[in-house]
């Protein structure tokens, strides 16, 4: 029960991390879209639900492979253990019992074409079994801290047991991208295998539409599953990752649709907005010991969020939480506070407040703000005066003296 609530509250809280939701209408059932800029969701639906992936498995297969190969110019004979198992229906890169192919191959195999041949030819050279490898593929699973995925298949064929979700897959995709190699993989749309054939990215061969700034993709299918699919783009020098999982239609390529569709709505509905600028007054504070009576502070950073184009920065407000005076004798670079930027209802963000500029000392202020040391003051001046005075006196009583003594002599 404790473990039930302990994985609601995370998925709460993940969800107040997106700023938009359900901006597009799309065929999938689910999925989820990154800003990589920020590392921001910007939207989702269902992206936690546990269901099949299809091919979207290879992702995971690829990735633990990569981290496993130590040669990836190594090469690999084909077996019958590695495609006797294949159905006729299943993708394959179409690999022959006897070549011996590189383990570059078999990882261009497995994204570009979604071949079954070569993950399992993956799975079984690195691990000597493919039961081990799925082993591995879970460790990682573990390791990456995913609430909704479970491995049983390095293929992604329909398993109770191999599911994950859309936000899960969009994880697992993040991590792998940060693989050079992995990146190289995925952003191919095109390569030759070193026995001389060719092949090119799935995505290529079954869309007609105009897909040029998705830089990386790999689809998946499957009949439980529907139609799957993980991309990345650039637009606008904006960096996007969209997972969709289960499109369920007849239509020709419609995963592929609503990855362009998706894309192109938030190009055209979104950029970036500046939201403060260094010389923006954030907020106005007293002062003490100082000649100014109050002290504009500035933000001196300069902030912008991707927003939609409709946004209107007369709506900006600022909500300050620090203290409530700033003292000549702060240094410059003290914190002062924190400031959030509302827009509405909604935090855009939340930045330190430094003191940014210098104050002009008043020793009147000073005074009258601290009475107590001031009388102590005032008393320990009269008394210095006094002492001073008595010396005088009695200094110029002694000259007096000195001067008849003379006079007498």
């Amino acid at each position: 029960m404790q473990n039930k609530i302990i994985k609601a509250l995370f998925i709460i809280i993940l969800l107040f991390d997106v700023v938009f939701a359900k901006e597009v209408d799309l065929k999938s059932e689910r999925y989820i879209i990154y800003n990589l800029n920020d590392n921001q969701i910007i939207d989702e639906n269902n992206s936690h639900d546990e269901v099949s992936i299809a091919s979207l498995t290879k992702i995971m297969t690829v990735i633990v492979a990569i981290e496993n190969i130590s040669d990836f110019n190594k090469k690999i004979t084909i077996t019958k253990d590695m495609i006797n198992d294949i159905d006729w229906d299943v993708a394959t890169a179409g690999f022959k019992v006897g070549e011996k192919l590189t383990y570059d191959d078999l990882l261009y195999g497995a994204i570009l074409p979604s071949g079954a041949d070569a993950v399992n030819a993956l799975a079984i050279s690195v691990s000597g079994n493919k039961k081990d490898f799925v082993d591995l593929m879970n460790k990682k699973v573990s390791a990456l801290k995913l609430k909704n995925t479970h491995f049983s298949n390095v293929i992604g064929l329909y398993d109770k047991e191999n599911y994950s979700s859309a936000y899960d897959m969009a994880q697992i995709l993040k991590y792998a991208l940060n693989n050079p190699k992995f990146k190289t993989v995925f952003e191919t749309k095109k390569y030759t295998f070193s026995n001389g054939k060719t092949t090119k990215s799935t995505i290529e061969r079954y869309n007609s539409s105009d897909a040029s700034f998705i830089t990386g993709a790999k689809t998946g299918y499957i009949k439980k599953a529907g139609y799957c699919l993980a991309t990345t783009a650039t637009l606008n020098d904006v960096n996007y990752l969209l997972v969709t999982l289960n499109a369920f239609s007849s239509e020709g390529g419609v995963h592929i649709k609503d990855h362009i569709k998706t894309y192109n709505y938030f190009n055209n509905n979104y950029s970036y907005k500046n939201i403060v600028n260094k010389d923006d007054v954030v907020v106005t504070l007293k002062t003490k010991y100082s000649k100014e009576k109050e002290l504009p502070i500035k933000a001196n950073i300069e902030l912008k969020k991707y927003l939609k184009n409709d946004f209107d920065s007369s709506k900006i407000k600022y909500v300050y939480d620090g203290i409530e005076k700033v003292s000549y004798f702060d240094d410059i670079g003290t914190k002062l506070g924190t400031i959030k930027i509302k827009y509405g209802d909604t935090v855009l963000d939340e930045f330190d407040l430094l003191l940014n500029q210098s104050l002009t000392f008043s020793l009147l202020s000073f005074l009258w703000t601290n009475k107590i040391l001031s009388l102590v003051l005032i008393i320990v001046l009269l008394l210095i005066i006094r002492i001073i005075h008595v010396r005088i006196i009695k200094y110029r009583r002694r000259k007096r003296r000195i001067k008849r003594n003379k006079a007498l002599n």
